[in-house]
Parts: C-alpha cells; structure tokens; sequence
C-alpha cells in the first residue's frame, strides 16, 4: 500500500498565517478528520501484525497504535539551512539534533494525532475541537486543540509529533500513546 501524504492547504508556520488563513486551515482540518483516519486505517491494517486493527475509537485502539506508530517513525539528516536557521531562533545555545523526522513520519504523526484526538472526544463528550488566536506566544496559537478540560488545552498532533521524536531518540515507545490518552481521559471527566 502506498501512503499519501497529508496536505495541508497552506504552511504550518501557524504564527505567519493570517486569521483568514488559520480559520481556513482548521476549517480543512476538521473537514479531513475522517478521510485521514480511514487512510491512517488502510496503511495500519497493511502492516504485518496490525491487520486486525480498526478505528472503533475505543481506548485500547490507541495501544496498538501507538506500537504500530513507534515501528514506522524515521528520520533523515538536516540539512546545514536547517541547523543554522534552528540555531537562529535560540535564545539560549544548546545541542541541536542533526535528525529531523521524515515528512512522511510527520504526516502519519498528524493523522495519528488526528485519530487520538477523536478517541477523546468520542469518549467524553464534554469536550470538543477549538482554535486559539488570542496570542501568537502561545505555544499552540492558530493549531486545532481540545478544549473542555477546565483550563488546560490539548494538542493532540503535537502530541503525536512529539512522540515520534521521543521513538527517534530513544526516549519514548509507542506505550505511550495509550498513557497520555489515560491522563487527559482523567482530566475530561465525564
């Protein structure tokens, strides 16, 4: 099975976009939800041991495919445009990883965060998608997030993109999904 890649209607430099073009991409995002879990599906069950994987959207689904998203994380060599434009965004100097994940790992880590995100709200209907515009510092400004947890915000592609740089360092396994699906469970609630 051949993979196709998310695309997105515009660059994910959300702080660069306009209101218009961050109202627009959420408007995609949202609208995509399902097409992308059905290709996240397809390319879950056409992996060796996974071939009985479904998006039932229950919790124990996010088990098997947190594994799953563990084996395919990849990573190729930065470039020196990369490094040197990293490093010029630092306040403060510090190693800088000379990996970068693959795009490919990239878009499995946002239909994968897309899939943990619905988990959620299937499971607890108090919460529901929203977009935060209020202050381009904020770390998830213009980004589709969760909302519904009393005060916290949840991002969960980021959470699928920073588990796949957590696999790539060694750091993280794929048990980790099911995890952090656990702790903000406990803090929907209901």
């Amino acid at each position: 099975m051949t993979y196709q890649l998310i695309s997105p209607p515009c660059p994910l430099n959300f702080v660069g976009l306009s209101k218009q073009e961050l109202k627009k991409y959420n408007e995609w995002f949202v609208a995509e939800l399902p097409g992308r879990i059905a290709i996240l599906e397809s390319c879950v069950k056409a992996s060796s041991g996974y071939e009985d994987w479904i998006t039932d959207f229950a919790p124990g689904s996010l088990v098997t495919l947190g594994d799953w998203f563990a084996s395919q994380v990849k990573t190729r060599d930065r470039t020196q445009a990369e490094l040197h434009a990293i490093e010029a965004r630092l306040t403060f100097p510090v190693d800088v990883s000379n990996e970068e994940l693959t795009d490919e790992t990239v878009s499995k880590a946002i239909d994968v965060g897309m899939y943990f995100g619905m988990v959620l709200l299937k499971n607890h209907p108090s919460l529901h998608w929203d977009v935060k515009t209020e202050s381009k510092r904020f770390a998830d400004y213009g980004q589709p997030v969760i909302v519904g947890f009393d005060a916290a915000i949840l991002n969960p592609v980021r959470i699928a993109v920073t588990l796949a740089y957590g696999v790539a360092a060694g750091t993280q396994s794929g048990s980790r999904l099911g995890q952090v699906y656990k702790f903000w469970s406990e803090k929907a609630g209901s």
